[in-house]
């Protein structure tokens, strides 16, 4: 049987691979390399989309999801209100001046957001180098941008609820809880029993509701209203405190009606007279107009003069139930020019109404 040769070039295919042959090793490399990296960037490639499917297959995570960053984002808020307004301010004061200083009629605009004709008008007369019009532009600029900055932190604090004319703070935050938690009234109301309300709320304001990990929180920002809610507050301390100054004024004031007999009689104060006894007659409260506070005051003083009278000899107290002597004292002028009274029993007189009838 003849032999079969095998030829010179299956025994270069067959040649095992020679490892300690650096020339061997370079001619298998790039091909090895590139299948490796491709090998890579499909893996790459793969678990990207993996990772995105899931990012948008998972629910949106909460931006505010506690009370301290709720807190943070309205303190960003209120601050930028405050600038706001004071840039407002600057714009108002400008725009006022326009007029006189620029020639323009400015009735019937807008003076934070110009129609896109006036807005024409105010750039040619700035391009004439008016100082005004160039002025207004640059701050109406500031402001606008001021605006859309606070707009964006809004939006990035959530959903706001826009106070109207009759709205409360309680019912706001009633409303939103029950529809937001389903927890029955009576929890919703002690949960806001334990929760710092805004009062007022002005028309304008804008309130925050939240129920977040740590509980319910609430915050009210300026929005569109005249105050801010600090001062919207502190309008109505201020009140309280007036109010309740003047009913302590009033307890220990002594309310009081002088005239002569005569007039007193005419006028319907007093009634009775020839044969009957002279009594007080049905008087409005809002006819006693001088009062002295018997806390820093005891004593004043009549004069004829006044009372259109010669002089005077003689005064008598509606009701008659206080005592000469006891209860108050009488002192005469000379010639009956005057007559002056004091008060002894502060308590019996304080937060009464007296009429005085000089003769």
């Amino acid at each position: 049987m003849p032999m079969i040769q095998e030829t010179d070039s299956d025994n270069i295919r067959k040649t095992p691979k020679d490892d300690t042959n650096p020339f061997a090793k370079m001619a298998y490399r790039p091909r090895h390399k590139f299948g490796s990296w491709l090998i890579l960037f499909a893996g790459a490639v793969v678990i990207a989309l993996m990772v995105l499917l899931i990012l948008e297959l998972l629910p949106a995570k909460k931006e505010i999801n506690d009370r301290l960053t709720a807190q943070f984002r309205v303190n960003e808020i209120t601050a930028l209100e405050v600038v706001a307004r004071q840039k407002q301010k600057q714009l108002r004061d400008i725009f006022i001046q326009l007029p006189e200083n620029s020639a323009l009629d400015t009735s019937g605009w807008d003076f934070t957001n110009p129609a896109a004709g006036q807005l024409a008008t105010l750039r040619q007369k700035a391009q004439a180098n008016d100082d005004s019009a160039a002025t207004y532009l640059a701050r109406l600029d500031e402001y606008a941008i001021l605006k859309k900055r606070l707009a964006e932190l809004e939006t990035r604090l959530g959903t706001s609820r826009l106070v109207t004319a009759g709205d409360t703070h309680f019912q706001m935050a009633f409303d939103f809880l029950i529809s937001q938690t389903g927890k029955p009234e009576a929890e919703v109301r002690r949960i806001l029993r334990d929760t710092r309300l805004q009062e007022p709320l002005l028309p304008g304001f804008r309130v925050w509701n939240f129920w977040l990990e740590d509980g319910f929180c609430t915050f009210v920002t300026q929005g569109d209203a005249p105050y801010t809610p600090d001062e919207a507050a502190q309008q109505v301390l201020q009140k309280q405190r007036q109010e309740k100054e003047q009913a302590v004024t009033r307890l220990n004031s002594l309310f009081l009606i002088i005239g002569s007999l005569n007039d007193l009689q005419a006028r319907g104060i007093l009634t009775g007279g020839f044969l009957k006894s002279t009594r007080l007659g049905n008087i409005d409260p809002e006819q006693f107009h001088f009062a002295i506070d018997l806390r820093n005051q005891r004593s004043l003083r009549v004069r004829s003069a006044t009372l259109k009278l010669k002089k005077i000899s003689n005064l008598v107290f509606f009701p008659r139930e206080f005592t000469p002597g006891k209860d108050y004292a009488i002192k005469f002028g000379p010639n009956g020019r005057w007559v002056q009274i004091t008060i002894f029993n502060n308590i019996a007189f304080r937060g009464r109404r007296i009429v005085i009838a000089v003769e």
